[in-house]
Order: C-alpha cells, then structure tokens, then sequence
C-alpha cells in the first residue's frame, strides 16, 4: 500500500497518448513544474522545439536552467502559481505531490495535468520506439543504442536519463527520422504508459521498493511493461540475471537472449581492458564481431553488447553497428575522469545501488593497482535501509571508505536510517569512517593530501566534491 501522500500516489493518472497529443501541440502553452530535473528538461526541449510554448519552474538554479534559458525556454527558480496564467496543461512528475502550490492551482483552475510518462508518450506517437528498460545501465544502453541507429543512417530521436557526451554532454539528441529511443523508468511504473515496438531488458533486479514494495511486484511491473509490445516486437534481455532471464524466457514474441552465458543467443567475451581502452568480441549465430570502446568495464560491454543485439535484429549492418559503438563515449558521471588534486587522481560516478557500485569498484581494481578511497553519498532513505547490508559488501574492497548523509531526494527521512547504517555493517573494514557531509573530506585533505584514486559515488550532490577539490588544490 502506498502511503496516502507519497510521490507514487500524486501521480496524475494516465491520459490517453491522443489527447495529450492534443494538449502538447504546436503552439499550445505547456508549463513544466520541476523542469530542471534530466528527464523533464529533456522533454521540454523537444516540445519547445516542436513548436509548443514552454516555460517551467524549479525548486534552485542549475545549469540545465540556463540552457533552457538560452533556448529561449523562461524558466524562474521557485514555484508561484501566477506562473499558470494563460497555459493550456501542466508537465509534472510524481515528485510533485498533492499539497505542492502549483499543482493545487492547477487543479482549482481546471487545468489538465499530465505526468511527464504521458507527455513523452504523446510524443512518441506515430515514431517507432525503442525503450530501454532495468535496474542498471538504462542510459548507457540507450545513448548507445542512439548512436548506433543514428551510425547507420536512422537518425533517431532520443531522450536518456544522463548527458551523453557525444551529444555535448546533453540528454536530447533530435533526429529526423521516424525512429525514438527512450528509457523507461520502472521507479513509479510509470513506464506502463508507453508503447514501444522493441524493448531491450538489462535486467530487473530490485529497486525502488519504496513504490513496488516487493521483488516480486517490480517482476510482475516489468512483465507487464514486455506484455505491451505489440505481435512482432522484440524482446533483447540480459541473460545473466536471473529475473531478466525469466521474464525473456516467458516471453512468447521474438526474443533475444545477450550475456556472457554460453547459452545466450548473443555472447560477449571481453578480451582486453586498460585505461581508455577495452576490446571485446559479440559472438552471434555463426559470426563473431569484435569492438573496441574507450568504454571500461564487463558490465558496459554488456550495455553495448544489447544494443548490438537489437541492432542485428533490425538488419542493421554490423561492421556499422560495430563502428557506431566504438565511437560512443558514453555518459557523464559513468566512471568520469574528473581531474588530479590533492594528491588523488579523482572520478566521480553514478553508481548508487550495491550492483553497480560492486561492477565500477572491479573495473577500478582491474585497471590501476593504486589504492582507491571512495567517498560514498547513500541516496534514499528506503533504499538505504532495505540494502544497507549489501551496500557494506560492495565496498568493502576499497581501501579507505567515506559514507556520508543520506541525500533524500524526493523522501522524508526514516527514524534510525542514515549514513552510519551502512557503515555499521563495515565493521572489520580497516578504514571506514562517516561523514555527515560530504565537504567534510574536503576540510581533512587541506590537512593531510591523500594518493592514489579517490571515487566518488552516489546519485545526489556528491558529484560536486571532485570540482571542488580542482578548486581547493590545482596548482
């Protein structure tokens, strides 16, 4: 049961792809509420571009709020509901809840509201979406799988969760053709709403029990998300996770297995890594296609490895396919080269659940022999305490841990739940230590320079520390 005012529940509910088609057309007058956020901002670019009157709010100053600006998009920071006067809908997420001042003058004025799922929905009406969905590796996956489309002169429409830096660090890429691709976000289930004509699943391990509140309900979620693709649309799932294999395996459209398992229809073997550098082999039906990325690590392998699997489905010619990814540099805050200061050579990355903090500490380990200190910012309270014991585990092979506040996000806090939950279940880790902020670390290598690499982790402001460090002690 979801809580009467959580973000799950002031979700609007689902309009029909037709009418908020209708709602977001050239020349109509569309207001985003939370428009600073990755997702929205993206959609609302794509709207403004299509000829609708966009404007939008958000709760502080960002970067993408000058962008935006610069499109010619005006954006104010902080909500007023006289924002409202003369728009015909509203753009808003599930973050916005029911008491939040705009949404309820929305309401009292009659305005219709639509969730950010319906309006991009709505915008990919009548295009050929490929949806990308899982726990980890949705935007690596889907700015590749834009690359590779757009490689082989498909010229996709694409939004993702992160800046793609082949797109000059952007989440947007806007094509001219028929083609769009999209991550579908299981977080709230609003992924429901779309109707892709092929999915690629990375994998389905539990997350976001905050909404489906079982392992087993985000399963049921995610079947329920592959049973809308249409007769004739294809399934790529990642063969080496066991929910993801069950749910390709029931599938009974055209379906294709990718992984590392023998038995997966499209295998990859890895068989080089060093900094900058990782050649791997696809293996499929009789044919063997080797790539080499500037991407690190098995598990991005992996992520292009899908996309090449759905692109062999398609007939998309795979000597192009290949040379597409090997060109794509993926995303920002994916095991990101920030900069050498206070005596760390410093990157800083997305990872905030224990999988993929497990996955980005390996590629470390295999890649340089200096010692790692990472510094860890939780994201999410109930995140924090389903996994705490799990996040103890992933970074335990670390040579110094930081962990700090939880950053809550969209969440209240919960009675006993911080920072030091994880850090209590390091015990034996030689040097774990908490820190309620993370500028705190900042203050202690003024005092005392560190060595070796220094990884920052977590979803929320945490990727503000490197640049500050760049600040602090560049010479």
């Amino acid at each position: 049961m979801v809580p009467p005012d959580s973000p799950s529940s002031s979700a609007t509910s689902a309009v029909p792809p037709s009418e908020a088609a209708r709602l977001l057309r050239s020349g109509a007058r569309v207001h985003f509420v939370g428009i600073g956020g990755v997702g929205m901002s993206a959609l609302a670019e794509l709207l403004h571009r299509r000829g609708a009157v966009v404007s939008g709010s958000d709760q502080s100053e960002s970067d993408i709020l000058v962008r935006l600006r610069a499109l010619g998009i005006p954006v104010r920071v902080g909500h007023d509901p006289a924002e409202l006067d003369g728009a015909d809908c509203v753009v808003l997420t599930a973050a916005v809840r029911q008491g939040h001042p705009v949404r309820r003058a929305a309401a009292a004025r009659g305005l219709p509201m639509l969730h950010r799922a319906d309006a991009l929905a709505a915008v990919s009406a009548g295009m050929r979406l490929l949806a990308v969905a899982g726990t980890h590796g949705k935007t690596t996956t889907s700015g590749a799988l834009a690359e590779l489309w757009a490689g082989c002169g498909r010229d996709p429409t694409a939004l993702v969760g992160g800046d793609v830096l082949d797109w000059g660090r952007r989440t947007l890429r806007v094509g001219t053709g028929d083609w769009m691709v999209a991550e579908a976000d299981e977080s709230d289930g609003s992924f429901l709403r779309f109707s892709p004509e092929a999915i690629v699943l990375t994998n389905a391990e539990p997350d976001h029990l905050d909404h489906h509140g079982t392992a087993e309900a985000l399963e049921r979620a995610f079947a329920a998300f592959i049973a809308r693709l249409p007769q004739g649309g294809t399934l790529v799932y990642g063969a080496d996770d066991p929910a993801a294999a069950r749910l390709g395996e029931r599938f009974t459209g055209r379906r294709i297995a990718y992984g590392i398992r023998d038995d997966a229809d499209t295998r990859m073997r890895l068989l080089e890594m060093r900094p900058g550098r990782m050649r791997f082999e696809i293996a499929h039906g009789g044919s063997r296609t080797e790539i080499l990325s500037v991407l690190g690590g098995a598990h991005n392998a992996l992520n292009l490895t899908a996309a090449f699997a759905l692109a062999r489905a398609y007939d998309l010619g795979e000597d192009q396919a290949a040379r597409a990814l090997g060109r794509y540099r993926g995303v920002a805050r994916r095991q990101e080269w920030i900069g050498e200061a206070a005596g760390y050579r410093i990157f800083d990355d997305y990872a905030h659940h224990p999988t993929e903090i497990r996955a980005t500490l390996a590629m470390f380990r295999a890649l340089y022999r200096d010692p790692i200190t990472v510094v860890f910012q939780p994201h999410l309270y109930s995140r924090t305490a389903h996994f705490a014991a799990e996040f103890a585990e992933a970074l335990r092979p670390a040579d110094q841990v930081f962990v700090t506040g939880v950053y809550a996000a969209r969440e209240a806090p919960i009675l006993g739940v911080t920072g030091r939950t994880i850090l209590d279940r390091l015990q034996g880790h030689p040097a774990a230590f908490y820190l309620e902020d993370w500028r705190a670390f900042a203050d202690q290598v003024r005092q005392h320079a560190g060595r070796g690499i220094l990884l920052t982790l977590g979803a929320g402001d945490i990727t503000g520390l490197g640049p500050l460090l760049l600040r602090e002690h560049r010479p």
